[in-house]
Order: C-alpha cells, then sequence, then structure tokens
C-alpha cells in the first residue's frame, strides 16, 4: 500500500484502465506482482490473505484478521492476481481516490492517459 502501509500491494503503482467514483479496475506496475492477495474491510476490521513471496508475513500464514483505519471508509475490498488489480470502498479513502477512467483515459479529478493512482493522489 502506498502512503506508508504495509499491506500486500503499493496502490501509487497501479495504472488505472477503468474507473468510476469509489471502485477502479488497474495494471500494477511493480517488481512484486507476482501471486495474488485480497483484502475486505468494514469500517476498522480488515481481513487479509495474501500468497506473495514479497509480501509481510500475515498472523495465520497466508491470511488474517487486522484492526486499522484505512481513511475512514465504511466498506473496502481489494483484489489482486498478478498484474490485476481491482479496488473498491465506500467511501473513497487514500487507497482508492475518487476517479473517472475509460479505456485508460483518466478525466477526473485529473485529465490523462495511463494515469497512475499515486498521481492522482498528489492532486
Amino acid at each position: 500500500m502506498g502512503r506508508g502501509g504495509d499491506d500486500a500491494v503499493d496502490e501509487e503503482n497501479i495504472t488505472l484502465c477503468c474507473a468510476i467514483c469509489c471502485v477502479n479496475c488497474g495494471i500494477y506496475k511493480d517488481a512484486d506482482c507476482l501471486g495474488c492477495s485480497g483484502k475486505l474491510g468494514v469500517c476498522c476490521l480488515n481481513c487479509e490473505v495474501c500468497c506473495k513471496p514479497s509480501a509481510p508475513v500475515l498472523p495465520c500464514c497466508c491470511c488474517g484478521p487486522k484492526c486499522e483505519c484505512d481513511g475512514c471508509s465504511v466498506f473496502n475490498a481489494q483484489i489482486q492476481c498478478c498484474q490485476l488489480v481491482i479496488s473498491g470502498a465506500l467511501p473513497c479513502n487514500q487507497e482508492v481516490p475518487i476517479a473517472v477512467t475509460i479505456l485508460g483515459l483518466t478525466i477526473f479529478p485529473k485529465m490523462g492517459c495511463c494515469v497512475s493512482v499515486g498521481e492522482i493522489m498528489e492532486r
């Protein structure tokens, strides 16, 4: 996760393919994209699964509960399999910023082609 977090995906390295409000799909352009990971959270309680060699160790081998504040979202979810990442949060948070992207062309909050989540968070 970008911005100093310790989950298996650095959101700043996701290039958006499509996004509508608080849900997005993108390509993960990081050296540690091999493997799969996922995270599902309600309020401050998250459950994570991870099968990646470079990811932080979770309490129960490859899965585990975690209590953390992810930007005060009521609901958040993320799944990553190799280079494909799908994320969503309600309301949007630092990991899933509000965006509108169609076929790789981002029109909100900034215009551009192949814009990364990191670039959107820099606004």
